[in-house]
């Protein structure tokens, strides 16, 4: 009886799907397709498929706690999440002062930059003095524009909103991720062109991670998967168009 129990503990070690850790893993609320989205209280898209992926070969069971983007990232520092997706080193720097936060080798790419209406397209920046933007989001190539009033900047909940604002010129131009406008304005059945990214003006080009205090060695097992899973990842950031 002894040795059946030390084989049954020594199958749990092997098989680390047979007794999984539970991990509560702190995510945004707001729909951010094809990244994101929350539908009937299940967290689902790009970001869903690659942590439970990575869950499931590792013997994590996540649970996906969605939270408005400010409360995510007090819970975050406060502990009640474990993990947070998605994280930058930059994001609220002077909030997460003083604490140790692991991140993740880049997970998602991303593009975040200037989108307006096509008889904008290479008017430059002199042109925008009312920008939309998420609520959460900084426009940062426009961040000293915005603190010397050159800029107005206008936030909102919902991208549906800030692209009827840009298509009815309330505000001059969004600052948002292309992929995310594309996606909303095929939901919202607008043409494709109907608001363009301008490349010619400053933008971001960045990576999403996923972070976490108390759980460095989670951060190192993700970082493996996705160096040895890396057709895997690319299989993912393809069905869902990144």
């Amino acid at each position: 009886m002894k040795r059946l129990f030390i084989l049954l503990c020594l199958s749990l070690y092997a098989w680390p799907g047979l007794a999984q850790e539970e991990l509560r893993v702190g995510v945004e609320l707001q729909p951010y397709q094809p990244y994101s989205d929350v539908q009937n209280g299940e967290y689902r898209g790009y970001a869903r498929d690659l942590l439970d992926a990575f869950a499931e070969e590792h013997g994590y069971h996540f649970i996906y706690t969605p939270l408005p983007v400010r409360r995510l990232l007090s819970d975050f520092l406060a502990g009640r999440v474990d993990l947070k997706f998605p994280d930058h080193p930059q994001w609220n720097a002077n909030q997460k002062a003083g604490h140790d936060i692991h991140y993740s080798q880049p997970a998602a790419p991303y593009i975040d930059g200037i989108l307006l209406k096509p008889n904008y397209l290479g008017l430059g920046k002199g042109h925008i003095r009312l920008l939309g933007t998420q609520n959460g989001f900084t426009p940062w190539p426009y961040l000293a524009d915005v603190r010397s009033g050159r800029i107005r900047l206008i936030q909102a909940n919902q991208i549906d909103s800030l692209l009827r604002m840009a298509v009815s010129d309330r505000v001059d131009a969004v600052y948002l991720n292309p992929q995310v406008v594309a996606h909303q304005l095929r939901k919202m059945r607008l043409p494709a062109d109907v608001l363009v990214f301008d490349p010619e003006l400053d933008h971001v080009r960045d990576h999403y991670y996923l972070s976490s205090i108390n759980h460095p060695q989670v951060i190192a097992a993700f970082d493996r998967f996705l160096q040895e899973r890396a057709e895997l990842v690319a299989a993912l950031r393809l069905r869902h168009g990144l």
